[in-house]
């Protein structure tokens, strides 16, 4: 199928989104309207055709699909938590970034058996996971998007574009976190205490028994 060309132009077109000028909030809403726009592009490509092999099916489905769709979930969830961002200090900025951070490993754990699956890199399971028509009962009522739609989904493609889409937003977060703590509090100077310029000409007798008298009155 003849999708190679449609995802060359995305990205060029994404490289020169994310090089652009304008702010986070600007970049995410146009990143939103830019990967609509090829997913409803690449789903006309697909829907109603035949894979020459299951074995592409699979790879469209596993990579290629997966890498469009977590742009969207990456510009949707970043607009949400920048436009929510607290514009107080740095500790409550940080203290809300570290909780969509959570958010986030929150869904890894809730969905680790594939979390590893994918991670590995295993391929056992993939008829299962990423052929159209295929369903996974172990997943939750709301998780069969591709019933909408079966021609242009699997059971956990939506899935690995979350993982990917989550990747993306922790890395950014952190960095952001990092920034934060970075200004929190400038560290202070060390200073050497300058050497004192009184000494003592006398014996040492003599400033013993000054000593003495000193603590005597």
């Amino acid at each position: 199928m003849q999708y190679q060309k449609l995802l060359s132009e995305f990205e060029g077109q994404l490289d020169a989104l994310e090089s652009g000028k304008g702010d986070v909030l600007f970049k995410a809403e146009k990143g939103i309207v830019l990967v609509e726009k090829s997913i409803r592009e690449l789903q006309k490509q697909i829907t109603g055709k035949t894979f020459a092999t299951q074995a592409d099916e699979i790879y469209f489905f596993k990579h290629v699909k997966p890498h469009i769709f977590s742009k969207l979930i990456y510009y949707v969830k970043l607009f949400n938590i920048e436009s929510k961002r607290p514009r107080s200090n740095n500790a409550t900025q940080i203290k809300y970034l570290q909780n969509q951070i959570n958010k986030f490993q929150t869904f890894f754990n809730d969905n680790l058996e594939f979390y590893n699956y994918y991670r590995r890199g295993a391929m056992s399971l993939d008829e299962q996971y990423f052929i159209r028509g295929k369903r996974d009962l172990r997943l939750p009522l709301e998780s069969f998007h591709f019933l909408i739609d079966d021609q242009f989904s699997t059971c956990h493609d939506g899935t690995v574009a979350t993982i990917m889409a989550y990747d993306m937003l922790i890395v950014y977060l952190r960095k952001e976190v990092d920034d934060l703590n970075n200004t929190l509090e400038p560290p202070k100077p060390i200073t050497m205490e300058k050497p004192s310029k009184l000494f003592w000409t006398g014996s040492k007798t003599d400033l013993i028994e000054l000593l003495y008298a000193l603590h005597a009155s």
